[in-house]
């Protein structure tokens, strides 16, 4: 008789493994994380692995999926929050960000933009994967620009689409800047830069 799957406890396990992922890729890379210190850090037996996952990759494109749904769906529940303005969801979203890198010492970087360097130009699926999910963090901020109210950030003169991607890719140039010097001045100088009432 074929064992039933316990798929609470399966779920768990899958779970555990990819929260590890997420800590193990955003504090060290892709390339050094090998298979034994994900299962050694998850407390989950050797050979376990392939019962959750395809490959590492298909680990590392899960794990990818969790961080940004993480950071989509906080940044959905400040631009439902009516009690704020555009500029202040926005604002709050940023600054919620900048006092998590303070937690963690101004180190470690976004996990989406550490593995763009370290692999999008030698794994097309993970490149894909990690343009899809910008893309949509563009068009979520893009919509909250949409209602904002006279040229608040100082890029009324472009389109909502072009001012949310110059608002991101300064945000992403500020983390790393971030990581290399371990300190949070670049992070204040985006603030005052596009939030600065």
């Amino acid at each position: 008789m074929a064992r039933i799957r316990d798929e609470q406890k399966f779920n768990q396990c899958r779970n555990s493994l990819i929260d590890v992922g997420q800590e193990l890729f955003i504090t060290s890379s892709f390339n050094s994380v090998g298979l034994n210190d994900i299962l050694k850090h998850a407390g989950i037996p050797k050979g376990s692995f392939y019962h959750y996952f395809e490959s590492k990759e298909d680990f590392a494109l899960q794990v990818v999926e969790q961080y940004h749904n993480e950071n989509r769906a906080a940044l959905e529940a400040l631009l439902l929050d009516d009690s704020l303005t555009a500029y202040q969801q926005l604002k709050a979203f940023f600054q919620a960000n900048v006092d998590h890198f303070g937690d963690v010492g101004y180190c470690q970087g976004c996990l989406m933009a550490n593995l763009s360097q370290e692999i999008a130009d030698v794994n097309e699926n993970m490149r894909s994967k990690i343009s899809k999910f910008s893309t949509e963090m563009v068009d979520e901020v893009s919509k909250c620009l949409q209602r904002l109210e006279n040229n608040e950030l100082n890029l009324g003169h472009l389109r909502p689409c072009e001012a949310a991607q110059v608002l991101m890719n300064s945000w992403m140039g500020a983390i790393m800047k971030m990581k290399l010097e371990k300190s949070r001045e670049p992070l204040d100088v985006f603030m005052k830069f596009f939030f600065s009432h």
